[in-house]
C-alpha cells in the first residue's frame, strides 16, 4: 500500500516560507532592475571588493558546481536511494533547461562586455568566461539543491540557511565577474520551479513510494562491503 502522493497545494505549502523568501527577494531585485539597468547594477557589485572576500567567493561559488550537487546528491544514499536520485535528477534538468535558455539567448557575460575598461575589477588570475550569460547556472543549480535539501529535511523549512546560502553562491557569480545580477535572479527561478515540478513528477511515481527506494545505506553496510 502507498501514501497518497503529494499534491501541487501541499507542495506550496510544505514550502511556503522559502517560496515567500524567494518571492520577496525577486521581487526587490525586479524593482532594482527597473530603476537600474544590468550594467549599473553590476558596477554597483563591482566596485565593493575585498582581499577576504575575493578568496572566500573564489572557493564559495563552486558549490553550485555540478561536482559538489552530485557528491550531495551521493551522500544522501545514507537518507534514502530516491533522495539521490532526486538530487541528481533535478540537477541535470534544471541544468538542462538553463542551458537550452543559454544557448538560445546567447548574451555576453560582463567579461565580454568590460574586458578594455580599466575601472572593471577582477580577481588575479582568475578566468573570467565570455559567452552564454544568462541564466546563471551555478545559481541554477544550488537552488536546485536548496530545494532538494528542504525537501529532504523538512525540519529545516523555517530555517533560512539554505537560502542564504544559496543566495551568496548567487551573489559570487556576479562578484567573481562571472553573471549579470539578471542572469542570478532568473537562474534562481529556474532552479526553485523546476525541482518543484520534480519533486511533484516523483511523489506521483509509484516507484518512489516502493520498499527499496525508501531504503539507505547504513555505514555498516558499507564497511562490511568494504570488508568482503
Amino acid at each position: 500500500m502507498y501514501p497518497e502522493p503529494m499534491t501541487f497545494r501541499q507542495l506550496f505549502w510544505n514550502f511556503r516560507f522559502v517560496l515567500l523568501a524567494l518571492l520577496l527577494v525577486e521581487l526587490v531585485c525586479g524593482y532594482i532592475s527597473i530603476q537600474y539597468t544590468q550594467v549599473e547594477q553590476f558596477r554597483m557589485v563591482n566596485a565593493v571588493y575585498h582581499a577576504w572576500a575575493d578568496e572566500f567567493f573564489r572557493y564559495y561559488t563552486n558549490i553550485g558546481d555540478g561536482l559538489f550537487i552530485i557528491i550531495v546528491g551521493l551522500l544522501l544514499v545514507f537518507a534514502r536511494y530516491k533522495y539521490a536520485i532526486l538530487t541528481i535528477t533535478s540537477f541535470l534538468l534544471s541544468g538542462l533547461v538553463a542551458q537550452i535558455i543559454k544557448r538560445s539567448m546567447k548574451m555576453p557575460r560582463p567579461g565580454s562586455v568590460f574586458k578594455d575598461d580599466p575601472s572593471w575589477y577582477t580577481l588575479p588570475d582568475y578566468h573570467i568566461h565570455g559567452n552564454y550569460s544568462f541564466p546563471s547556472g551555478h545559481t541554477t543549480s544550488i537552488f536546485a539543491l536548496m530545494m532538494v535539501l528542504y525537501y529532504v529535511f523538512p525540519s529545516q523549512r523555517k530555517n533560512p540557511l539554505f537560502f542564504i546560502l544559496a543566495c551568496l553562491a548567487g551573489y559570487s557569480r556576479v562578484y567573481l565577474s562571472q553573471h549579470w545580477p539578471g542572469d542570478v535572479y532568473i537562474g534562481a527561478l529556474v532552479g526553485t520551479v523546476t525541482t518543484l515540478v520534480v519533486i511533484y513528477a516523483f511523489e506521483q511515481m509509484k516507484w518512489y513510494h516502493s520498499g527499496w527506494a525508501n531504503k539507505r545505506l547504513s555505514a555498516r553496510k558499507a564497511n562490511q562491503k568494504e570488508v568482503l
